[in-house]
């Protein structure tokens, strides 16, 4: 493999056709940059040099986990080696399919194997009993059969570096063959978990194809073996560790020797092959740029102190790993050169990049560019020092774009709590129905109703609906509590338990799918996107065809239901005519309704969608929307006009959709109500 994008143009240093200089200015250093073309190549010639053997490549993202570079790969047809819940999400976020994701590593987690199979991913690679029990009661609990691979440990030297070698005995990685043998026929005999394969991974960065060959041979032997006891295996992965070149001089690993050993071998065992490569596909895809600060000299020392440091590149550090380090500029005229340290601004002795290399003579506000970085470079860097990581930058052709942002100073401390006065908010809006949300789990707010008349408040405080907090359950996940803009506080609020339940999950309170309870009962949700789907209350109390009158002589007629509250519908023929203001406080307190009053809501039915508009009690006016509100039309347009789920509800600030299943004259069940719940800012109180 070489580093074909990245080169010298009239003594400047291009990746592909841009000049790398121009970038530098622009965005600052250090900054890490990768190569469209070079990361397209590197997948296609692997895929090539395999196409005997069609293998399911899947891409370990462990080596960079950029979304960009991810979604580059799944768009070609890769699948994804994963090891931990966040690269599971990360994954999916990139477009990788569940049914081409590969779960390993040694340490998995219960709430990741259970995330894992509730998205119903390919398989996990197994490394210990322990874990093949776990992943055995949690398949049992969900009711879900895991396909698995036990990860073999053949003792075989990978000829690598001793921190990246895993196929060794001492190694924590993977099984012996004589517990693998009892493990397969122990998978056999259980109903929750299917043994589809076998694994190894016998290192990283392998430069020859000698370790592959004896391990395989031991794989393969092995599972003659099993096919004597009457357990056939279907995959076989081989793993990865390709080895890339580093140094010039120093060869990488050849694919095509490699695929051309290999493939005779497999092809035998009539199984199909998997195989995770992460250096080889995007190691030489990336660079990472820096300038030159100072140049310290001494009688015995050269140093060059560049702005990257080791927690922007932490392998020359951690391995003592070898980067080809090269100026943006070249003279096409003979150089001077000059033996230095490539050194970092951290405060550690470790932080260097070269040591006693030859280069070219630098000086101060040159750049440099540090080459191979495209595979565990970003992925493990950190922001010691306090020290804000690297943009990502791509090239495709003669064009350029970020794909992650430099980090800010605010980036540093996001997440970080201090003990004092001041209280976090989110102020949420579902449909229109605007919320501010807390976490009152430590019952730091106990004054509740008078925080919410006070916050609540258009003009003098933040400004909502109703105050919703999110307190501790002893039966569910947790308790929502509304409180209307006037401190009256609610049973019940559609839009505002989506908000909550988003809340939940942003928060790492709840997962995407979670139970709460609230003063009206338990509600059920589920998260996708921006969307929030919630399973209501069975409605109740259902009195149809009320007529009231308003004054002296102005008749309404509507249909009552309580929906967790209770809501008064009225139909129209033109819902925006309607004189809301004037008509529903009187139609709200009227004595057919009282001790509590009802909440007030006029529709029109029109091509087999409804539009509404709702004046809430306790907010005491008009609202963009209300969720109750939507379940309560819904069915009595269905009682009244028999329009079948889900009704579609067009409310001033957006679209509700009602799902439900009527069952008897007016017995309805299975009521879920879905819509949008959205983040508009983040802020903190002074109570």
């Amino acid at each position: 493999m070489k580093m074909s994008q990245f080169n010298y143009k009239k003594e400047e240093l291009f990746c592909e056709e841009v000049e790398l200089s121009k970038i530098a200015e622009k965005m600052g250093t250090p900054l890490y940059i990768y190569s469209y073309q070079t990361l397209i190549d590197n997948y296609k010639t692997l895929k090539k040099a395999f196409n005997k053997l069609s293998p399911l490549i899947c891409y370990s993202i462990k080596a960079n986990s950029n979304l960009t570079l991810c979604k580059i790969l799944s768009k070609e047809g890769a699948g994804a080696d994963i090891v931990s819940g966040g690269e599971i999400y990360k994954a999916l976020q990139s477009g990788f399919a569940p049914k081409k994701i590969v779960f390993g590593g040694v340490g998995k987690k219960k709430d990741e194997i259970e995330y894992a199979l509730k998205e119903d991913i390919f398989m996990f690679n197994v490394e210990s009993e322990g874990e093949l029990n776990l992943i055995e009661k949690t398949s049992q609990k969900l009711n879900k059969t895991a396909k698995v691979s036990l990860r073999i440990n053949p003792d075989t030297d990978a000829e690598t570096h001793r921190f990246i070698a895993t196929g060794k005995r001492e190694d924590k990685f993977g099984i012996d063959f004589s517990q693998a043998e009892r493990l397969y026929q122990k998978i056999k005999e259980s109903k929750r978990v299917k043994s589809l394969g076998i694994h190894m991974h016998i290192g990283s960065q392998i430069t020859t194809v000698e370790p592959y060959l004896k391990a395989l041979k031991k794989m393969i032997e092995f599972m003659d073996n099993l096919k004597k006891r009457g357990i056939n295996l279907e995959y076989i992965n081989m793993g990865g560790g390709f080895g890339i070149s580093y140094e010039d001089g120093k060869l990488p690993l050849k694919i095509e020797e490699l695929a051309e050993k290999v493939s005779p071998l497999i092809q035998k065992t009539g199984a199909k092959l998997i195989m995770e490569p992460g250096r080889y596909l995007t190691g030489n895809t990336g660079i990472i740029l820096t300038q030159v600060l100072y140049k310290k000299r001494r009688e015995e020392k050269t140093f060059v102190i560049v702005d990257a440091g080791m927690n922007d590149l932490i392998r020359p550090c951690l391995y003592g790993a070898y980067h080809r380090i090269k100026p943006l500029k070249e003279s096409l005229e003979s150089i001077s050169t000059e033996v230095v340290d490539v050194v970092g601004p951290i405060c550690e002795s470790g932080d260097f990049f070269a040591q006693e290399r030859k280069l070219p003579e630098i000086k101060e506000g040159d750049y440099l560019s540090i080459m191979d970085t495209g595979a565990y470079g970003y992925s493990m860097a950190s922001s010691y020092n306090a020290r804000p990581r690297p943009a990502e930058i791509l090239v495709k052709d003669d064009k350029w774009w970020t794909i992650r942002e430099r980090e800010t100073y605010e980036d540093l401390i996001k997440g970080e709590k201090v003990k004092k006065s001041l209280i976090s908010f989110v102020k949420m809006e579902g449909s229109g129905n605007d919320f501010i949300v807390i976490d009152n789990r430590s019952n730091i707010i106990k004054n509740r109703k008078e925080v919410a008349s006070c916050f609540c408040q258009r003009r003098k405080g933040i400004g909502a609906d109703g105050l919703i907090l999110l307190e501790n359950s002893n039966k569910v996940d947790f308790k929502m509590r509304i409180f209307n803009s006037n401190g009256s506080e609610a049973e019940m609020c559609g839009n505002g338990a989506r908000c909550i339940a988003k809340f939940a999950y942003l928060k790492g309170i709840g997962d995407r799918s979670c139970v709460f309870e609230t003063l009206s009962g338990i509600i059920t949700s589920s998260l996708k996107g921006d969307k929030v789907k919630i399973k209501m209350e069975d409605p109740f109390d259902f009195r149809l065809n009320i007529k009231i009158l308003i004054g002296d002589t102005l008749y309404y007629k509507g249909n009552y239901v309580n929906t967790g509250v209770p809501h008064f519908v009225i139909f129209t023929s033109d819902v925006e005519k309607i004189p809301l203001e004037n008509i529903a406080p009187k139609i709200r307190h009227h004595p057919t309704f009282q001790p509590e009053g009802t909440n007030v809501d006029f529709v029109e039915v029109k091509n087999g969608a409804l539009k509404i508009r709702t004046y809430e009690r306790g907010v005491e006016a008009e609202t963009l929307a209300c969720g109750t509100g939507a379940v309560a039309t819904a069915v009595i347009s269905n009682l009244t006009y028999y329009l079948p789920s889900p009704v579609k509800i067009k409310a001033k600030g957006g679209v509700l959709t009602v799902y439900f299943q009527r069952e008897k004259e007016r017995k309805f069940t299975n009521i879920f109500l879905e819509g949008e719940a959205k983040v508009v800012y983040e802020g903190e109180l002074k109570i």
